[in-house]
This record gives C-alpha cells, sequence and structure tokens, in this order.
C-alpha cells in the first residue's frame, strides 16, 4: 500500500505526466448511475467507498501529455472478502462496455472455471437491467452482454471453455487470480490486446 502510494506521488510530480480529476469523476458518475439489486442497499446508487475513487484515480487519472494516452494501463487490485471486489469488477468493465468511448470494445472477464467468471458476469447483467429496466439499450445473453449503439459486448471465457484464441480485448479482468494454475489464460488474453492502450486488470482477494 505504501508503494502504490508513493507511485501515485511520484506520478503527480513528474513533469511530462498529467493528472486529469475530471477523467476520474467521469468513471465514479457513471458507476453512481448503477443500482444495487440484492440487501439492504437494493436500489440504492453505487457510492464508491473512498479506497475504490483512489483505485480509479490511479487507473483513469495519469495521461501521458506528448500522447494523451492513459499512463496506467495493467492494475492488479488486491482487497480482503467481502469488501466488494466483484461489484466493483463488474462496474469497472461496465465503464469500458458503455462509456469510454471505444467503439468495437471487447470486454472479457475470464477466470480459472466459468463458474468462478460467471460471478462477475451476473453482476454485470444485473447492474445492465437497472440501466436499462426495459431491455432496449443492451441484449443479455447466457454469458454475453451486447451493446449495439457502438458494437461493443462484454463476455465470459474460461480455462474449462476451450479455444480461446482470436479476440480482440479492449479490456479483461482476471477474477480471482491468485488461483490460476498457470498463465495460460493471462496470456492469450495477453496476446490478444495488440494495442498499448488497453488495459488489463487483475482482480484477487
Amino acid at each position: 500500500i505504501k508503494l502504490a502510494c508513493q507511485r501515485f506521488l511520484s506520478f503527480l510530480g513528474r513533469e511530462d505526466i498529467e493528472f486529469r480529476p475530471e477523467k476520474v469523476n467521469k468513471v465514479i458518475s457513471f458507476i453512481s448511475k448503477l443500482k444495487h439489486f440484492t440487501g439492504s442497499h437494493n436500489g440504492k446508487p453505487f457510492i464508491l467507498q473512498p479506497w475504490q475513487c483512489w483505485v480509479c484515480a490511479n487507473i483513469y487519472g495519469f495521461y501521458w501529455k506528448d500522447t494523451n494516452e492513459r499512463v496506467t494501463k495493467n492494475a492488479y487490485i488486491e482487497v480482503a472478502r467481502k469488501n466488494g471486489k466483484s461489484a466493483f469488477a463488474a462496474g469497472l468493465c461496465l465503464y469500458a462496455l458503455i462509456a469510454d468511448g471505444e467503439n468495437n470494445s471487447e470486454v472479457e472477464l475470464i477466470a480459472n472455471s466459468r463458474k468462478q467468471a460467471g460471478i462477475c458476469f451476473d453482476m454485470c447483467a444485473n447492474f445492465i437491467r437497472t440501466l436499462d429496466p426495459k431491455h432496449k439499450l443492451f441484449r443479455t445473453y447466457r454469458d454475453k452482454i451486447r451493446f449495439d449503439k457502438t458494437k461493443s459486448f462484454l463476455q465470459v471465457l474460461s480455462s474449462d471453455s476451450g479455444n480461446n484464441d482470436g479476440w480482440n480485448s479492449y479490456m479483461y479482468v482476471a477474477d480471482e487470480a491468485h488461483s490460476y494454475p498457470d498463465s495460460k489464460m493471462y496470456d492469450v488474453m495477453k496476446s490478444s490486446q495488440a494495442f498499448t492502450f488497453r488495459q488489463k486488470f487483475l482482480c484477487t482477494t
């Protein structure tokens, strides 16, 4: 944690890097449009905790001045259980799908098993229902969500689902990354990202 804070402060002090708070606020504002769908928070907006806002600031706030590209393209997020990791990951996935300005965006949720990857996907699907209760903008299937306005989609991929080659991932989330027996899924998805600005998030507890 201390090293992450030191890195954040060092980025703020660099002349070749610019911090853009409006970019961070856009992500936070988007996630606040999502609504919880279970328990005592059902129907309430998804308001990020301070630590989650700080993660967003690290990922979405820093830009190279000469290229306007994001500095952070690879994030490892590790938190204790029951801190909303999967819901937070789902919010970031939906931002990449809907609001990050990418046409033909491909967002992947990867894990060891379809069951594990499906946990985050189900959260994405439920959040989508709170955004689009009449199903006018999104089409939700068993393991895919389509956003036809920008020809984008979010899907589940897992090591037990056979061939996972041939994708062109804009962003992927590797859920429970610590439990992976090897790096095969990660390597496949990394090779699918042909452009340097694309993002990968490893989430674990």
